[in-house]
């Protein structure tokens, strides 16, 4: 049997082949010698399916980046003595969430191997005997691996959702892409250093505003009104200074003299 190539077969036909050999193994009480035939069968025709074992991969993948990002946030606002907790939670509250999503997809994955493992294992299960997890094991870490830790091989999934890359992440979560030296964003900053620089950029502007309004100002006025730095008293004598420039002073008349009617015919 061990001469025989089953890849010269279909699945239905290795079936057969397999159940009639290990029926006449039963027979002659030579299950021990069929058990050493099944974990020949496994390590030479078994292949994992190459779609399955490329998802299982990229969830591996994405599970370690999703990781990795978990550390440096922990990291980096751990080191901002006015970093904001709430932000650093959520951070880490969406991460978890979608780690959570992930590991899901692979044990999905997963269970689908192990599917086409119990396939292709059927007629000896028929039979009682068990394949030995040692050589199920070494199988799909060796299909596995060599993909989760390559980086030069680029993954696709096929049943699985797309997960952003690790520079997609830092570039999510910090200023700069580099998971050596993030920055934080200000948003993810305490109240209290927001509200300081909202009030030192008020304060600038406030510095700039003149009394005098002429065509060069007009558009900082517009914008000073717009962002509520204007009062409504200084708003009118803008608008009114304006409207002056643009008609000039009015003129002033006196109405026409009447004209005495001529005198009519007797």
């Amino acid at each position: 049997m061990e001469a025989i190539n089953f890849n010269d077969f279909t699945p239905m036909e290795r079936y057969e082949i397999i159940k009639e050999f290990l029926i006449k193994m039963r027979q002659a009480n030579s299950m021990p010698s069929a058990q050493r035939f099944f974990e020949h069968y496994l390590r030479k025709f078994y292949k994992p399916p190459d779609k399955v074992v490329n998802d299982i991969a990229y969830c591996q993948r994405a599970m370690k980046t999703y990781l990795l990002i978990h550390q440096t946030i922990v990291r980096v606002f751990g080191e901002q003595e006015d970093a904001d907790p709430v932000i650093k939670n959520s951070y880490l509250h969406e991460l978890e969430e979608i780690l959570y999503e992930v590991n899901a997809e692979c044990q999905y994955m997963l269970l689908r191997l192990q599917d086409d493992i119990d396939r292709f294992c059927l007629a000896f299960s028929e039979q009682e005997l068990k394949p030995d997890d040692e050589v199920i094991n070494d199988i799909v870490s060796g299909a596995i691996v060599p993909l989760v830790v390559s980086v030069k091989v680029s993954l696709e999934p096929y049943f699985v959702s797309v997960r952003p890359t690790e520079q997609e992440l830092m570039r999510k979560y910090f200023i700069t892409s580099d998971v050596s030296a993030p920055q934080l964003r200000l948003h993810a900053y305490t109240t209290t250093v927001v509200k300081e620089s909202r009030l030192n950029l008020q304060a600038a502007l406030a510095r700039t505003r003149t009394p005098q309004v002429d065509k060069a100002e007009r558009p900082k006025e517009e914008f000073m009104q717009s962002v509520g730095l204007i009062t409504h008293m200084e708003k009118q004598r803008i608008n009114l200074s304006q409207e002056l420039r643009q008609t000039g002073p009015k003129q002033y008349s006196l109405p026409p003299k009447k004209q005495k009617a001529p005198p009519q015919p007797k």
